[in-house]
């Protein structure tokens, strides 16, 4: 997976009231706590790797006493999963990863659902946002043009009543025409020609000005929920990632079905006094060794024995890392980027400066790790 880049790209936008930037504090809170929570998760997976790394560097009389336990537990195992093979309609590796990861699903379920259903509404304000800004793009275009075709008609008009004027005087002094009528007629055609091309460059000027308030309002929203979509479509990705499952209904239903497999493992297990007892063994001999979480690989006993199945533990585990680095930096280079415009806006206006503005800016460097390195 890929990480999403804001589509279009954040667009400019002046400005320094004390309310916009405090808009655009609101929207680095939002960047911060994804860095936050990031951080977190970051520093589980690390934890794993650690353990994963005390593991690969046990005594060898320690790592062949592991061994053993995790054999007989993968053994075991073996024989109950045999036995539950009827009830599970879902593969071994799903199966495995949903029971090593069992207490975080319901709520991981829900955060993902939400997170779905956030995105398609977030998508729809993004279409709807770009289609109002380009509409007001279009309608300025519009009155630009259109003052420009004033301004020639503006000349246009006087150049023909100044060329009739002089036709009505050479006629009028040269034949002794009576015109007055006419120079009536000429005067008030160009009066009220005029007073129709003023009346209508005055009416475009507002609107083009009503045109650009509207489009940069449109931007300042337009820039938020952009960067609101980045944020949703990488935790869903991740999400998705993370659970192997194409959206949440698939993980719903794979939830399900393993439920429905644990009712049935859970009968089983209560006969199985063996299990438990290698269970208990394997998480005593782990907990000996200092590592973060030992019961966790009571589900995963093969790649204590097999060293193919931890290189894809780890292989996973590092993956994972990674994609939460990168979501980490991606959120730090804005809140840097934005935090840098925030504090040159309250440079130029000291009224910008408030005590909720200061305090959200603290607030975001804590969340960021930037009042670290401060």
């Amino acid at each position: 997976m890929e990480d999403v880049r804001v589509p279009g790209g954040l667009e400019q936008l002046s400005g320094t009231s004390s309310g916009m930037v405090a808009e655009r504090c609101e929207q680095l809170m939002q960047n911060a706590r994804e860095i936050d929570d990031g951080k977190k998760e970051y520093y589980i997976v690390t934890s794993y790797l650690n353990d994963i790394e005390i593991i690969e560097n046990l005594a060898p009389d320690q790592a062949e006493e592991i061994q053993k336990a995790a054999d007989y537990v993968a053994k075991l195992n073996q024989s109950r999963d045999q036995f539950l093979n009827t009830s599970k309609r879902i593969s071994d590796a799903q199966f495995k990863m949903l029971q090593s990861q069992e207490d975080q699903i319901p709520d991981a379920i829900k955060n993902l659902r939400a997170n779905e259903e956030y995105q398609a509404t977030v998508k729809r304000d993004m279409q709807y946002l770009e289609g109002e800004k380009q509409e007001w793009e279009i309608q300025n275009r519009e009155n630009r043009r259109l003052r420009k075709r004033l301004r020639r008609a503006s000349f246009m008009l006087l150049f023909a009543a100044a060329t009739a004027a002089v036709l009505m005087l050479v006629l009028s002094l040269g034949f002794d025409y009576d015109l007055q009528y006419a120079w009536i007629g000429i005067i008030a055609a160009a009066l009220f020609g005029s007073a129709y091309i003023v009346f209508r460059l005055e009416s475009s000027r507002r609107d083009i000005q009503q045109a650009e308030v509207n489009i940069n309002y449109a931007i300042l929203l337009l820039n938020k929920v952009k960067i609101k979509y980045v944020n949703i479509t990488n935790a869903v990705d991740y999400g998705r990632n993370r659970f192997h499952v194409r959206d949440s209904r698939e993980f719903e239903y794979q939830w399900e079905m393993y439920q429905n497999a644990m009712r049935e493992q859970e009968k089983y297990r209560k006969t199985n006094e063996d299990l438990n007892y290698y269970y208990d063994k394997l998480v005593r001999l782990l907990k000996k060794c200092g590592l973060y979480d030992s019961r966790v690989w009571t589900e995963q006993p093969q790649a204590l024995v097999d060293q193919k199945e931890m290189v894809e533990i780890k292989h996973d585990l590092l993956v994972r890392r990674q994609k939460l680095r990168s979501k980490i930096a991606f959120n730090l280079d804005i809140v840097k980027k934005e935090r840098a415009e925030i504090i040159k806006a309250l440079r130029v206006n000291e009224e910008a400066r408030t005590v909720q503005v200061l305090e959200m800016i603290r607030s975001i460097d804590k969340l960021s790790g930037m009042e670290e390195k401060a």
